[in-house]
Protein backbone atom coordinates (compact mmCIF):
# COMPACT_ATOMS: atom_id res chain seq x y z
CA UNK A 1 0.00 0.00 0.00
CA UNK A 2 2.75 2.48 -0.09
CA UNK A 3 2.02 3.10 -3.60
CA UNK A 4 -0.97 5.95 -2.18
CA UNK A 5 -0.70 8.92 -1.03
CA UNK A 6 -1.17 8.97 3.24
CA UNK A 7 -4.27 11.08 2.15
CA UNK A 8 -5.70 8.00 0.51
CA UNK A 9 -4.42 5.27 2.40
CA UNK A 10 -5.29 6.47 6.42
CA UNK A 11 -8.97 6.51 5.62
CA UNK A 12 -8.81 2.61 4.13
CA UNK A 13 -6.87 1.43 7.39
CA UNK A 14 -9.34 3.05 9.53
CA UNK A 15 -12.11 1.68 7.74
CA UNK A 16 -10.10 -1.96 7.80
CA UNK A 17 -9.90 -1.24 11.33
CA UNK A 18 -13.68 -0.33 11.75
CA UNK A 19 -14.82 -3.31 9.90
CA UNK A 20 -12.78 -5.79 12.31
CA UNK A 21 -14.03 -4.41 14.91
CA UNK A 22 -17.53 -4.42 14.51
CA UNK A 23 -16.66 -8.15 13.54
CA UNK A 24 -15.15 -8.57 16.90
CA UNK A 25 -17.86 -6.67 18.69
CA UNK A 26 -20.46 -9.52 16.68
CA UNK A 27 -18.42 -12.87 17.22
CA UNK A 28 -18.23 -11.70 20.96
CA UNK A 29 -21.88 -11.22 21.27
CA UNK A 30 -22.72 -14.58 19.59
CA UNK A 31 -20.24 -16.19 22.03
CA UNK A 32 -22.35 -14.79 24.92
CA UNK A 33 -25.30 -15.45 23.47
CA UNK A 34 -24.35 -19.01 23.60
CA UNK A 35 -23.15 -19.50 26.74
CA UNK A 36 -19.59 -18.96 26.75
CA UNK A 37 -17.26 -17.34 29.92
CA UNK A 38 -16.41 -13.28 29.03
CA UNK A 39 -12.57 -15.14 28.97
CA UNK A 40 -13.73 -17.59 25.98
CA UNK A 41 -15.73 -14.65 23.97
CA UNK A 42 -12.98 -12.21 24.35
CA UNK A 43 -10.65 -14.52 23.19
CA UNK A 44 -12.76 -15.47 20.21
CA UNK A 45 -13.28 -11.74 19.48
CA UNK A 46 -9.82 -11.33 19.59
CA UNK A 47 -9.17 -14.24 16.93
CA UNK A 48 -12.31 -12.41 14.42
CA UNK A 49 -10.50 -9.06 15.00
CA UNK A 50 -6.85 -10.18 14.40
CA UNK A 51 -8.35 -12.51 11.03
CA UNK A 52 -10.92 -9.96 9.60
CA UNK A 53 -8.05 -7.26 9.53
CA UNK A 54 -5.28 -9.59 8.13
CA UNK A 55 -7.79 -10.19 5.26
CA UNK A 56 -8.37 -6.57 4.84
CA UNK A 57 -5.34 -5.33 4.96
CA UNK A 58 -4.57 -8.12 2.46
CA UNK A 59 -7.30 -7.32 -0.18
CA UNK A 60 -6.29 -3.65 0.15
CA UNK A 61 -2.60 -4.20 -0.63
CA UNK A 62 -3.72 -6.64 -3.30
CA UNK A 63 -5.77 -3.71 -5.34
CA UNK A 64 -2.98 -1.79 -5.22
CA UNK A 65 -0.31 -3.94 -6.57
CA UNK A 66 -3.22 -4.64 -9.66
Amino acid sequence: MSALPPAVRVPWLLTAALVSVVVALVAFMLKRHVGKSPTEAVMGAGVAFAGCLTLCIGVLTAAVIS
